[in-house]
């Protein structure tokens, strides 16, 4: 299935950018799955997603438990949330390694990420992945802080609403109208999710978000979510909470699942034993919101040429990270436009 684009266009002064905008045409994956048996959904669901397929599977098997009133067995919830967890870790490195090195002036480190490519697929079981999650720890120490070229902000800019840590029943209560999944809010308000959402909190990722230093918040935040995964793949009831499921009326079933982008929602509706409806609202719809925190953040930022305001864009997308391709696009615009 095509993925689609994202495609942010900027209008930019020759000193600064005015505003931003955004284009997709990523496609609305779940309303293939309308009419479907509910149980080829689940075989559906990783096949239509390029990116995260393990946690999108993960969503849609809990999400269909829960429609139809069931829990789901623990020990196949153990296998499915380490896999995710695994997959999420992949998602981090190929990040780290691959896609922030170039625009540091460095080149990618692809066989250091193929290496842990291969370690992270071999680590089917518990025993496996504690000795990844041993490794990824001891790699962590190794590391050297990631410089980052800061973002120079307008001095009105102020942090954006972050999407706060909410378990899946607390999701059911929440409003699921159809213009939801394309255009998601929290209290009426666009907010952001992924590792700077959940690592607000800490000290480091608290100082440089509030500096308006917000790639250098994110990419910090990056690299905690990657300590706990480490240490969760050790200790897995540090997992608790990671994904669940909870119904939302009868026959209809709500899945929250914590992706390396952010939150990932599945809601799904069976009638006679076929999807009746179903909605997914996924980390991409949250971060590049018409009003959300790309176009937020990218907004007021100085660039005193074409090339540092593509750049500047460029490094917020990737710190937001997308799970679509995208592509930027600068017009300069003048006093008289």
């Amino acid at each position: 299935m095509d993925q689609g684009v994202l495609r942010l266009t900027l209008a930019w002064d020759g000193q600064c950018i005015l505003s931003a905008d955004l284009a997709s045409t990523r496609p609305q994956a779940a309303r293939v799955l309308v009419g479907q048996p509910a149980s080829k959904v689940l075989e559906l669901v990783p096949r239509l997603f390029s990116l995260c397929g393990k946690a999108q599977g993960a969503a849609a098997w809990l999400a269909l438990q829960a429609a139809r009133g069931e829990q789901p067995d623990e020990v196949v919830l153990q296998d499915v949330t380490r896999a995710v967890v695994l997959e999420a870790i992949g998602e981090h490195l190929w990040r780290l390694l691959l896609d922030w090195p170039p625009l540091g002036g460095q080149p990618a480190r692809k066989s250091e990420f193929l290496d842990w490519r291969r370690r992270l697929l071999a680590a089917s079981s518990p025993e496996a992945a504690a000795l990844v999650g041993t490794g990824l720890a001891a790699w962590l120490d190794e590391q050297a802080p990631m410089a980052v070229e800061r973002t120079e902000r307008a001095l009105s800019a102020m942090p954006g609403e972050l999407l706060p840590w909410m378990l899946a029943d607390q999701w059911a209560r929440q409003p699921f109208a159809e213009s939801f999944a394309e255009r998601p809010s929290f209290a009426g308000s666009p907010a952001e999710t992924g590792p700077l959402a959940r690592w607000a909190g800490l000290a480091d990722v608290a100082v440089l978000h509030a500096s308006g230093q917000g790639v250098a918040a994110r990419l910090v935040a990056r690299y905690a979510d990657l300590r706990f995964l480490a240490a969760a793949l050790l200790e897995p009831q540090r997992l608790s909470g990671w994904l669940d499921a909870a119904p939302l009326a009868e026959n209809v079933g709500l899945a929250r699942v914590e992706t390396a982008r952010g939150l990932l929602l599945h809601l799904m509706q069976v009638n006679d034993g076929r999807v009746g409806r179903y909605v997914i609202v996924a980390p991409t719809e949250w971060n590049f919101h018409p009003q959300g925190a790309f176009v937020r953040e990218i907004t007021g930022c100085l660039a005193p040429s074409r090339v540092a305001a593509e750049a500047a864009a460029r490094r917020l997308a990737l710190a937001l990270d997308p799970c679509v391709a995208y592509e930027i696009v600068v017009n300069e615009v003048t006093g008289n436009a």
